[in-house]
């Protein structure tokens, strides 16, 4: 046999015996003389006892072809019969906790000891080089065979596990065309978190930020603990999708069978939280908390994005992302070489920050595509992998691409398959998908799912409309969505899908156009197609016209009136990159664009009749730059609106109430500090006064104090409503000072404690009114797509310090949780000390606590607001926590909607619609 021969037949196991075979067959049939030669060579080699004559009679039983089959294939089936014998011939081999591995062992020894005592040098080295090697894919195949509970070595075990791990990892980087080992450095410095024995850890992070990989590699590490230490707890690596409808504690009796009982334990993983609903996530980190205080050395480690459950702050790590150099020199080795990234946006490099990102940002990179965002990243991560010869069935295969459309379809829709027994088997016939719970199939990785839900919304077979339908709809779509938008093939099919989302839900809308074009420029390069002079006025008026529309009364304020208030002329000239657009001063009967008269240009030195100049600017990137051209138009607008609109709510509601009292109050010429009752027949004179001042014009507009001003309209509503309620007084709803003559000259030095905690418990209360109103009203348009809406109505837990040492300045520290009203009276502080506002929307009590009954308290309060979330199904976009201030709203000229503003603003930002600092009401 020629070497080169002998080192392929090693690798791949195959026929060790070669011609062998018959000849050894016969002899271990025959010849006991020879049996007793085999058997003495293998015991040899063995460091435990068993019954000799058990083993020889199972050598008599050994055929010519079982011996002439590949190694790979057949040691299983001898190792399972040779345990049998021995497990019957002796008590004490069949209670040894590893006497498959045992038997394996001897299997594995048999063959070169045959070599030899046939007295072939070079059939008993190759079969000795083979048994040294302990291949893994036989021992995966006997416990696959053996099931739970396989009395498998720890050393056998190790080595499947680490092969499963291998597997898994292959998978995820599969799309990536990148081996493992070429990421040596990368997952080198991958940060273990720390999960001590009764420890849950739930990890938190995105998508794309690395946790699976992390959790792999944390796994990784109890797989060399289970190699060197044979009694080190066993490692398993659950997907939260095979935990369905059962335990945790029986998902690892599934793997382990009782073994991890008698006190060895386990190092649980389960991956993917996220990838069901909030219930049953939160429900997976209940059992693991059973698990844990029940069951002896058992340490979890779960991984989720942030929202899908309720982990208490001692339990939660956060995925670690990159710096951005680590980032780039991500990119740069997955793209194979060194690439120019600093035209990138702030928001792509941001992106690239999570792993997977950078490793799909070199691949396209690599294939000298520009990644231009999150979803876009998705797009072409998919489309470079479906490009390659074995994927390309999934989408040059009508069948194919139709049943994996399908199943991306139903598990976006119900997290099941919805396929039929045959669709399952075409599924299976890609490598984009693996077996799920059950007999169901899911995609390896979420991105394929995302593609090709991506691919329904956009060939119409699933409604454009019901991504926007509702909440829990929105966040199991809104990934496709997002992909589709980047997918859509012309101008006509992008404005077809951003009008309807925009129309359905203008903050989900934003949402999907700021993760799908994030990262196109806000302008054109020499590269970029010129725009078309015939469609650019119609398409930006259709985004302007279904932008507002769907704003409603929002849309005052954010975009030019003469659109928001009906049919506009538009007036437009195109040339090259650049557009020049006038609104028409007269109202035509229904939407139109003209060419724009020559002599109107942004340099006019005279008024053109009829016309007034808007906008000249160059067009954003792409051809969804109409939407992203107005979506950031709003975004920059919506902070002057907060802060200067008085009209956010209901009328004479919370905001309405506070600016009149605020006019009511400079009119008689107090101060912000004043938030006693004002003589209403006083007010009324000075505000008929001023009205008749600007000769009773309600459009008119008077600054009094400071950057404050007031519409005749105002002046009028004033004297109007004193009128109507004859009221005789004025009032603010707030507390007023008590301390005319304080200590100190600091606002809140005028207040007592008790004081100030009424005054603070009041503002809190009435900004959770001023949030609801603003929902209900003005923000009416954008509904469940605002954030913090997911815990509405909710009230507040206020806490004030007013000695502690993280007071700044000297002002009293104020402590903030929203929780949802159904949670209050559970959550609140019991005691007299307690202050509740007068509608029951907030509490406030003096705390005096050290750091470490703080972290406690909060920990506790977050956690049991995550839970009531989960139990509703309800999934906030952001994060729940709480914030630190200082109480001294009485500072605020309009405190109530400085805090409901602030609220606002928050939830405005996080689906993109928001861009700036942050309001400051006047």
């Amino acid at each position: 046999m020629s070497g080169l021969a002998s080192s392929a037949l090693f690798a791949g196991g195959g026929r060790l015996l070669g011609g062998l075979a018959a000849p050894a067959a016969r002899a271990l049939a025959r010849k006991a003389g020879f049996r007793w030669f085999v058997w003495r060579r293998v015991r040899k080699r063995l460091d435990f006892t068993c019954k000799g004559r058990t083993y020889r009679k199972w050598l008599r039983t050994l055929t010519v072809e079982e011996l002439s089959t590949p190694v790979e294939d057949i040691q299983g089936t001898l190792t399972r019969r040779l345990d049998d014998l021995l497990s019957a011939g002796s008590s004490d081999w069949a209670t040894a906790a590893d006497h498959l591995s045992r038997a394996l062992r001897m299997v594995e020894l048999t063959y070169p000891a045959i070599a030899a005592s046939l007295g072939d040098a070079e059939r008993t080295e190759l079969s000795e080089k083979w048994a040294q090697q302990r291949n893994v894919t036989v021992r995966e195949a006997l416990l696959q065979h053996a099931g739970p509970g396989a009395a498998l070595s720890s050393n056998d075990l190790a080595r499947v596990l680490q092969h499963r791990s291998e597997a898994r990892r292959t998978v995820r980087l599969q799309s990536f065309e990148v081996d493992e080992t070429a990421l040596d450095l990368h997952f080198g410095r991958i940060e273990v978190p720390e999960v001590i024995p009764g420890d849950v850890v739930v990890m938190l992070g995105d998508f794309g930020s690395g946790k699976s990989e992390t959790a792999e590699t944390w796994h990784r590490t109890g797989i060399k603990d289970l190699m060197t230490d044979g009694n080190a707890p066993f490692p398993v690596w659950l997907s939260a999708r095979d935990v369905l409808g059962q335990t945790l504690e029986e998902a690892v009796d599934r793997q382990l069978g009782s073994a991890w009982r008698r006190g060895r334990g386990a190092s649980i993983v389960v991956d993917g939280l996220d990838e069901t609903d909030p219930a049953t996530a939160q429900n997976l980190l209940e059992s693991a908390r059973i698990l844990t205080r029940t069951a002896s050395n058992i340490r979890v480690l779960l991984t989720a994005r942030p929202g899908i459950l309720s982990p208490t702050d001692k339990e939660t790590v956060r995925a670690k992302l990159f710096d951005e150099n680590a980032a780039l020199e991500l990119v740069e080795l997955t793209a194979g070489k060194a690439h120019s990234t600093w035209r990138w946006t702030k928001d792509m490099r941001a992106t690239v920050t999570r792993p997977f990102f950078a490793l799909a940002a070199g691949i396209m990179l690599g294939n000298n595509e520009a990644p231009s965002g999150e979803a876009d990243l998705i797009r072409g991560l998919v489309e470079n992998a479906l490009a390659k010869g074995r994927e390309r069935p999934a989408v040059t295969s009508e069948q194919t691409r139709s049943v994996l459309q399908d199943l991306a379809v139903g598990i976006t829709r119900t997290s099941k398959d919805g396929l039929s027994y045959s669709d399952r088997l075409i599924a299976h016939s890609s490598r984009l998908v693996s077996d799920g719970p059950g007999d169901s199939v899911v995609f390896s990785l979420p991105i394929f799912q995302h593609w090709f839900a991506a691919q329904a919304i956009v060939t119409g077979d699933v409604p454009v409309a019901e991504v926007v339908t509702d909440a829990l709809s929105f966040n199991r779509w809104r990934w496709a969505a997002a992909v589709a938008a980047l997918s859509a093939r012309t101008p006509e099919a992008v404005d077809d899908l951003l009008g309807k989302w925009v129309a359905g839900n203008p903050g989900a809308a934003a949402w999907i156009i700021d993760r799908a074009f994030s990262g196109h420029r806000d302008w054109r390069t020499e590269a970029d197609e010129n725009l078309d002079p015939t469609t650019s006025g119609t398409r930006l008026l259709r985004a302007l016209r279904t932008w507002a529309n769907a704003l409603g009364p929002l849309a005052d304020g954010v975009l030019p009136s003469q659109i928001v208030r009906g049919p506009v002329g538009l007036g437009v000239r195109v040339s090259g990159h650049r557009i020049i657009v006038a609104l028409s001063t007269s109202r035509p009967a229904s939407d139109r664009v003209t060419a724009l008269p020559p002599e109107l240009h942004p340099f006019s030195s005279s008024p053109v009749a009829d016309w007034q100049f808007w906008l000249e600017a160059v067009a954003p990137q792409g051809d969804a730059w109409p939407w992203t051209k107005v979506q950031k138009m709003i975004a920059e607008a919506t902070l002057k609106k907060l802060s200067t609109d008085p009209h956010l709510g209901a009328p004479d509601g919370i905001w309405e109430q506070e600016r009149r009292f605020d006019l009511a109050r400079r009119l008689l010429g107090h101060g912000s500090l004043l938030h006693g009752p004002l003589p209403a027949n006083e007010v009324r004179k000075q505000a008929a006064e001023k009205f008749d001042a600007v000769d009773q014009d309600r459009s008119a507009y008077i600054k009094m104090g400071g950057r404050a001003f007031y519409s005749g309209a105002e002046l009028d509503d004033l004297v109007s409503w004193v009128d109507a309620t004859r009221s005789l007084d004025v009032v603010s709803h707030l507390p007023e000072r008590d301390l005319p003559y304080p200590k100190g000259g600091w606002v809140w030095d005028f207040y007592s404690p008790q004081r100030l905690m009424e005054f603070e418990v009041e503002v809190y209360a009435r900004a959770c009114q001023a949030y609801d109103e603003a929902l209900a009203h003005s923000f009416a348009r954008l509904g469940w797509s605002m954030p913090r809406s997911s815990m509405a109505p909710f009230g507040v837990l206020l806490e004030v310090e007013f000695d502690g040492a993280e007071r700044i300045g000297g002002i009293p520290g104020l402590r903030v949780i929203r929780a949802p009203m159904a949670l209050m009276q559970e959550l609140a502080p019991s005691g007299d000390e307690s202050i509740w506002s007068a509608s029951g929307r907030a509490v406030i009590n003096q705390i005096s606590r050290d750091a470490t009954e703080e972290g406690e308290y909060f920990s506790t309060t977050l956690e049991t607001i995550r839970s009531w979330l989960a139990a509703q199904n309800r999934e906030p976009a952001s994060g729940i926590g709480w914030t630190t201030t200082g109480a001294d709203d009485m500072s605020e000229t309009r405190p109530v909607a400085n805090v409901a503003a602030g609220w606002l603003w928050d939830d405005l930002k996080d689906i993109g619609l928001g861009k700036g600092t942050f309001p400051q009401v006047r």
